[in-house]
């Protein structure tokens, strides 16, 4: 009987693997001089895009719990979502919590931090260097870059994006 609910179990938790996305949602675009922070779209899905939005500069090596130095705050008021928002700009229907004072500069790891809701704990996170941009590449998980062509091919359950 213990080996029938070890094989049920482990089961599961293959079946429940599957189903984990490689990467967040969560992207930066736009160039080197124009940086744009990207939420992918998921088709069918409710509540997707940025509530709230934390750009850190730093750590060594950020990582979602260790981010380094918060730079720029914004937070959406109730009810307003977005799925791309310029760096430094605080766009409609959004507070600045924290301005951005300084530029982006080369050579610099940055993290964005992101909620969908005020609920979430972290539901975005990516690290990039502005260098990255100036190639027109699309950033996203731990510093992954490809062309926009390529990120846009990618499978959406690739970010978490499940056909319900």
């Amino acid at each position: 009987m213990k080996w029938g609910k070890a094989a049920i179990a482990a089961g599961l938790v293959l079946l429940l693997s599957g189903c984990v996305a490689k990467y967040n949602p969560l992207f930066v675009g736009g160039g080197s001089s124009t940086p744009v922070i990207g939420w992918r779209d998921c088709p069918g899905a409710t509540h997707d895009g940025v509530a709230e939005l934390g750009l850190y500069a730093g750590a060594a090596e950020p990582t979602v719990d260790d981010p380094g130095e918060l730079i720029w705050h914004i937070k959406a008021t109730p009810g307003n979502l977005s799925k791309r928002i310029s760096i430094g700009e605080t766009p409609e229907g959004f507070t600045t919590l924290l301005p951005m004072t300084t530029q982006l500069r080369s050579g610099t790891t940055y993290a964005l931090r992101t909620n969908m809701s005020p609920d979430d704990p972290a539901s975005g996170f990516v690290t990039f260097r502005p260098e990255q941009l100036a190639a027109g590449q699309v950033v996203f998980g731990n510093g992954n870059e490809e062309s926009p062509s390529d990120y846009r091919s990618r499978d959406d359950e690739d970010f978490g994006c499940f056909a319900g």
